[in-house]
């Protein structure tokens, strides 16, 4: 049964950060940035849909609101932290990391002085059991996998078919071209994050239910998705999601098969043995210089 319980929660790790590096991915490969407040997006999203729940009597009418706000404040934040951070340091590379970086850790400290330092756990209203390749599982788990998968497909169309999809891909090939042809690149950089917060607040309503939260959260979720992307390829779509499931599988069978203490370290070691061995990633271009 080992087996078979690792190919389903290995599932639903890959899922849960394929929504997590997809929007990070884009938004490198639009505006070549790398957004250290990315976990903090995950991080309001959870405190959203955790205190509407709250606010509602712990119900499931109040869990159904947790999602939406969940949703609406990380889409707005993503907007808020380009405009307040990210489009002032635009020209300076450094500046961002660090910016994004006080950004994260501000909203880090803002959870515990607004609220508590506490560690809290939301409960799922999905709590019936469904057998997976004769392994009994609860439908949350089964519900994270179908929607990431949906959200994946969805984004991938949406990048491209629609006018905007089109004028993202535009300005991640070449900024200078897409702003000759009319497109407002700072613009398509803006949607870009917000669509980025969004997945990340689409990953925080699939995962809370199912696991903790903490006002840490946020930095853990932001080194797998960083992880993810450079095992995939900076700014690599596909890779991202290749990239996602490999790092799931690989934190699974070490929590299973060696040592779950040890599975916290899998994300660094990706991190360090990728920037070693292969910079640009499983799927990366090559840069030409």
């Amino acid at each position: 049964m080992v087996v078979e319980e690792i190919i389903i929660y290995g599932a639903v790790q890959g899922a849960v950060y394929a929504l997590l590096a997809l929007g990070y991915s884009l938004v490198y490969g639009v505006g070549g940035i790398l957004n250290l407040a990315h976990g903090s997006y995950y991080l309001l999203a959870t405190y959203a849909f955790f205190l509407s729940w709250l606010a509602f009597g712990r119900s499931a009418f109040g869990f159904y609101i947790g999602m939406v706000m969940a949703l609406v404040v990380a889409t707005i934040f993503g907007m808020l932290s380009y405009l307040l951070i990210i489009r002032p340091l635009e020209e300076h590379e450094i500046s961002i990391l660090i910016g994004t970086f006080a950004l994260g850790f501000f909203i880090e400290q803002l959870v515990i002085v607004m609220y508590d330092p506490r560690t809290y756990s939301l409960p799922t209203i999905f709590q019936a059991n469904v057998t997976i390749l004769g392994v009994a599982i609860q439908l949350h788990w089964l519900i994270i996998i179908i929607f990431s998968i949906i959200t994946v497909v969805l984004v991938t169309l949406f990048i491209n078919k629609s006018t905007l999809g089109k004028s993202i891909r535009a300005v991640s090939q070449d900024r200078e071209a897409a702003m000759l042809m009319g497109i407002n690149a700072d613009r398509v950089l803006m949607y870009t994050i917000m669509i980025s917060a969004f997945l990340a607040g689409v990953a925080s309503i699939l995962y809370t239910p199912v696991y903790l939260i903490a006002p840490y959260i946020g930095w853990p979720i932001l080194t797998n998705a960083i992880a993810v992307v450079i095992l995939g390829g900076m700014g690599s779509l596909p890779g991202s999601v290749i990239g996602a499931f490999i790092l799931g599988y690989a934190r699974i069978m070490t929590d299973y098969l060696i040592n779950p203490v040890f599975s916290s370290l899998i994300p660094v070691l990706v991190i360090i043995v990728i920037l070693v061995v292969r910079p640009r990633g499983l799927f990366g271009k090559k840069e030409i210089k």
